[in-house]
């Protein structure tokens, strides 16, 4: 019997990168799974090749949020797992941010994870888990990436407030701060490709492993948080190669 069998899955960010690799996981432990997203045809795709319920969704607005774990909820009852994982990321220095730039990613990667959490309580078990995507960039100062590091600098502080008002319902809460991965959000469409490779090779030679995180990687993470760390909560995971740490 897998681990997941028989459990309930919800997903923000669920179609691409780590949460569609969460999703196929899941799947594959027996799980029924829900994915939210904003692109229908990444969307589409994912329902299509794993069986998933697939729901665009804008998280930045708590109504949509409230509605769509609604919707999964009458489908396939209450929550065993929630991973608020959507999230944006575009480097801006600090003379190039503006107000519209700032606020959207506080949308998506705060206010997205505060309500994901909030919407989702009505629904999800005793003893459920929620886990949440912060990153190593609230670790350290990263040239041109203050709003996107005080965005998950908030989280992983999210996390903590999340953990100690759940635990009367045995519900845990904790992080995962994956390093560089190879997801969409490195495609940096706004940048030239030669310019672009340049960068990512810089940066992967500053990982000590050499190389960036599959979304895989980071999704056995999740799915450790969610099944087997039952005396873990308020706690983070740092996935990073090392560049942290070392």
């Amino acid at each position: 019997m897998n681990q997941f069998d028989g459990k309930v899955a919800v997903i923000t960010g669920g179609n691409s990168g780590i949460g569609l690799a969460t999703a196929r996981l899941l799947r594959q432990q027996g799980a029924q799974v829900a994915i939210a997203g904003r692109n229908q045809a990444t969307l589409d795709q994912a329902a299509s090749e794993l069986g998933v319920m697939a729901v665009q969704t804008d998280v930045s607005q708590p109504q949509a949020l409230k509605d769509f774990f609604a919707a999964v909820a009458a489908r396939f009852g209450q929550f065993d797992l929630l991973f608020a994982n959507a999230g944006v990321f575009q480097s801006k220095t600090l003379t190039e941010v503006d107000e519209d730039f700032f606020d959207w990613q506080f949308n998506i990667n705060v206010k997205g994870a505060y309500f994901s959490v909030q919407h989702s309580l009505p629904h999800l078990r005793e003893g459920a888990s929620v886990v949440l995507t912060s990153s190593i960039m609230q670790e350290a100062g990263w040239p041109g990436c203050s709003v996107y590091a005080a965005t998950k600098a908030a989280v992983r502080s999210l996390a903590r407030s999340f953990a100690a008002e759940l635990a009367p319902r045995n519900i845990r809460v904790n992080v995962v701060a994956p390093g560089v991965t190879q997801t969409p959000i490195l495609d940096w469409p706004e940048m030239p490709e030669q310019e672009r490779n340049a960068v990512q090779d810089t940066i992967r030679a500053r990982i000590p492993m050499g190389r960036f995180a599959t979304p895989e990687e980071i999704a056995q993470a999740v799915l450790y948080l969610a099944g087997s760390a039952t005396y873990m909560t308020g706690g983070e995971i740092l996935l990073d190669g090392g560049m942290i740490t070392l």
